[in-house]
């Protein structure tokens, strides 16, 4: 069985890193799904493309490292009110 190495996953430019490299603070996830509703409201993305992301972004979130116990409930508990901001748009 051949396993690939842990890549990056970068949803978006516009969003500046905090501490190290990649997805690791709460603020992160904050940013980003604002980001995202932004790119939304101004119609630069699509529905389709906006759910898209904020699905990957829980899927990252539940599956990266350096989200633990309370740390993780609070990014995917952003996540989710953006997904219901989302929707009402």
């Amino acid at each position: 069985m051949v396993l690939g190495r842990r890549k990056n996953v970068y949803l978006g430019k516009r969003v500046k890193d905090r501490g190290k490299k990649g997805l690791d603070e709460v603020v992160e996830v904050e940013d980003i799904v604002e980001a995202i509703l932004s790119d939304r409201k101004s119609g630069r993305i699509s529905r389709r493309r906006a759910a898209s992301r904020m699905n990957l972004m829980k899927l990252v979130v539940m599956r990266d490292r350096d989200f633990k116990g309370k740390k993780r409930e609070r990014a995917i508990k952003v996540v989710d009110e953006g997904i219901k901001k989302l929707k009402k748009m």
